[in-house]
């Protein structure tokens, strides 16, 4: 059934909103922005229960999957930390250390193993959680295949969206301009690797990405991996979604397209999510209106209006069988930044 405006969340960040992640129980939101801040929020309630400040922007959140009431906060200056209960007596703060330290675009945990992925600048590290709290070993994935044709433009490498596989022992990246590999965690091998499709954004595109562009600016993600990790849909930053099926290609072929009604107003990439166990995509855009479709027909079954804003950065999760939440978050400053709680029944 369509999605209803359930809340409106203010007064918790000043900039623009570069990540949001439910709870795995669907009880509390995590919000993270260019103002600093780390906000905590009661969903059924729509209040803001805590808020933090780093000291760069916050560009990525997760719930950890088996640690109660604790986040893994990435940051632009390369903080990397799990934050742990959220009061002013009881929160704690735990450094995960890497062997780099730069820019962090996404991060992915496995329950299974206890790993996990961080993109972090040009570079995908792998770490694993021996106890709570308590990270060893540093593992650095090796340098995809250059792209045919780029090969003098040397494209800047980044990770918009990772996802581990087979219980942890692969993990799937998908690259802005590398294509999409899936290494053997354990021995750092490629089990198989699908090429950038020919529609591929151009080099001034590439770098306006890459943050090269005094202009530049990036949502975190680009891709998503279906529930089942048959397809990959990917932003292709021209008109729409692409979809791809997982293995090994010699020559990527889009199987599927959702496409916008708008074209986008600026390069930027936008959020992408599988939604209802992976029969509906979802994605932001860059003109203010949030899009779901059908996975299977390509057929949009609802747009969310977000009041015109010029750019929306989305991470929807579903949570349980009846209920759905969707959050979606402005690229804005001051009073028109806020997060949109929207809520179906299913």
């Amino acid at each position: 059934s369509a999605y209803v405006e359930l809340h409106k969340l203010q007064g918790g960040h000043s900039d623009t909103i570069n990540c949001v992640a439910f709870s795995p129980n669907g009880a509390y939101l995590a919000s993270g922005g260019d103002d600093y801040a780390l906000v905590i929020w009661n969903v059924s309630q729509g209040r803001q229960l805590y808020r933090t400040l780093f000291r760069s922007s916050v560009d990525y959140i997760i719930w950890h999957p088996t640690l109660p009431d604790t986040v893994i906060i990435g940051c632009s200056n390369g903080t990397l930390q799990q934050f742990h209960e959220f009061s002013l007596n009881n929160s704690e703060q735990h450094d995960i250390n890497l062997g780099a330290r730069s820019t962090i675009h996404y991060l992915d945990y496995d329950a299974n193993s206890g790993r996990l992925a961080v993109s972090m600048g040009e570079e995908v590290h792998v770490t694993r959680e021996k106890r709570p709290n308590y990270y060893v070993g540093d593992v650095v994935l090796p340098s995809p295949p250059a792209p045919e044709g780029m090969e003098d433009e040397d494209p800047r490498l980044r990770a918009i969206a990772l996802r581990f596989h087979d219980d942890g022992a692969a993990l799937v990246v998908s690259y802005l301009a590398h294509g999409i590999s899936c290494w053997d965690t354990e021995t750092q091998q490629s089990r198989w690797h699908i090429p950038m499709p020919d529609v591929r954004p151009n080099m001034q595109v590439i770098r306006a990405l890459c943050g090269i562009s005094p202009d530049a600016y990036l949502l975190s993600g680009g891709a998503a991996i279906s529930p089942h990790h048959r397809y990959i849909t990917v932003y292709n930053v021209k008109d729409g979604l692409d979809l791809y099926a997982l293995g090994p290609q010699k020559k990527a072929k889009a199987k599927r397209s959702y496409k916008f009604d708008k074209p986008p107003r600026s390069k930027h990439l936008l959020q992408v999510k599988y939604v209802h166990r992976g029969h509906g995509i979802i994605s932001g855009s860059t003109s203010g209106q949030v899009s779901i479709w059908e996975t299977t027909t390509g057929e949009v079954c609802q747009k969310l209006e977000h009041g015109g804003e010029r750019r929306t950065c989305i991470r929807p999760i579903l949570f349980s069988h009846k209920l759905s939440y969707v959050a979606t978050g402005t690229a804005a400053c001051g009073q028109n930044t806020y997060i949109k709680i929207w809520r179906a029944r299913i």
